[in-house]
């Protein structure tokens, strides 16, 4: 594997809109799900590959996560309709609202 010359290409994430992130992302699909124990859909839906994510920062203490299942790739007809959430998380990591 050979690594990039530069990472200027890449998204550049601040701590605090990984923090953001974190919370976000435990909420919506908490670490300890058991995907053995899911439906086709569900495991699909539970893995991350799947899931498109957008992080907006406001300012500094107002963060939005938007995430945005694209289940194409898990096999024909994988349809959901309402999977996404979007939260507003405040600069300390507190889920301020989400809307399903």
């Amino acid at each position: 594997m050979k690594f990039p010359d530069s990472m200027e290409q890449g998204v550049r994430l601040t701590g605090p809109m990984m923090a953001a992130l974190k919370v976000a992302m435990d909420d919506y699909r908490p670490p300890g799900i058991n995907t053995k124990a899911l439906t086709p859909p569900d495991k699909c839906l539970a893995s991350w590959e799947y899931i498109h994510t957008t992080v907006l920062q406001v300012d500094d203490n107002l963060f939005f996560v938007e995430f945005s299942p694209d289940l194409r790739n898990c096999g024909p007809g994988y349809i959901m309709l309402d999977a996404g959430a979007t939260y507003a998380i405040d600069g300390k990591g507190r889920i301020l609202a989400r809307d399903w």
